[in-house]
């Protein structure tokens, strides 16, 4: 029978776990259920916050350590608290904030911080995924989120608006300051400079309690790139874009045909035998 408990696997959520239903398959659960017991630990990285992953983690045992805000926060759920936070520098992001909301008029403007997401925008602008997911968020002036941790900004609006938000970035001499990235092609995420999910799972591999575990790391877009990059072995599924499967190692099923099955009943095991 075979052992896991040399491996740690960290699996991005939507679009990797989560299949096109948005929900985690019960094949995909009794897989991470039985991963587990066999002694295996598994974490989830996404830019979600701690309260926005809770839907679709109550059948899912994460006993490791969970990379959430795209690597802003490392998170155990075991324990119910951060093992480490990293913040943004809100004061140098806010010129470029009040830019977007008097230019885009269009764009929802979400800010993360340690305890809750806050949309800054009015309420007549949805963020349709906040809506239909019924994630939890409260509304608040920018005057009063700038007295707050901020961990990242999201902004949603169409593609083309968002890169030129982007471009943007420069003329408010932000490069050397934050990083810009895609979750979605109507997602853009600033977060502190040099902060990503292939960071977070640096600092995991460097410590102690994970120094001597294979990380596998699992995703499909462009904020997984860097973390599949980095890890030992880096999986993406079948659905992932075509720019993320060129940094794999290893390109599995699709996310709608139960991935974490596949790795780790047959990709895992095949591994050890080389």
């Amino acid at each position: 029978m075979f052992n896991y408990n040399k491996y740690l696997i960290i699996s991005d959520l939507d679009g990797t776990l989560i299949n096109s239903q948005h929900f985690i398959s019960q094949e995909n659960l009794d897989a991470i259920s039985y991963f587990t017991k066999k002694g295996g630990s598994f974490a989830v990285a996404t830019g979600r916050t701690k309260d926005n992953i809770r839907p679709y983690i109550e059948n899912l045992i994460l006993n490791g350590p969970c990379i959430l805000y795209n690597g802003g926060g490392i998170y155990n759920f075991q324990e119910e608290r951060f093992l480490g936070t990293e913040f943004l520098d809100r004061s140098a992001v806010e010129e470029f904030i009040i830019y977007c909301m008097n230019n885009y008029k269009k764009m929802a403007v979400e800010i993360f911080t340690p305890e809750m997401m806050y949309i800054i925008t009015p309420d007549h602008i949805l963020d349709p995924y906040v809506e239909s997911e019924k994630q939890v968020f409260s509304r608040i002036t920018l005057d009063e989120v700038m007295e707050m941790d901020w961990i990242k900004v999201l902004l949603y609006d169409s593609p083309e608006i968002l890169q030129k938000a982007q471009a943007m970035l420069e003329e408010f001499n932000l490069l050397d300051k934050v990083d810009s990235v895609f979750s979605q092609v109507f997602y853009l995420e600033l977060i502190k400079k040099g902060i990503s999910k292939g960071a977070a799972l640096e600092r995991l591999k460097n410590s102690h309690q994970y120094s001597d575990k294979t990380i596998i790391a699992v995703g499909d877009y462009d904020n997984d790139i860097e973390m599949i990059s980095l890890a030992d072995i880096g999986i993406v599924v079948g659905n992932a874009r075509e720019c993320v499967k060129a940094v794999a190692d290893i390109v599995t099923v699709s996310n709608d045909e139960n991935a974490l099955y596949e790795i780790i009943y047959n990709i895992i095991p095949s591994l050890s035998n080389k």
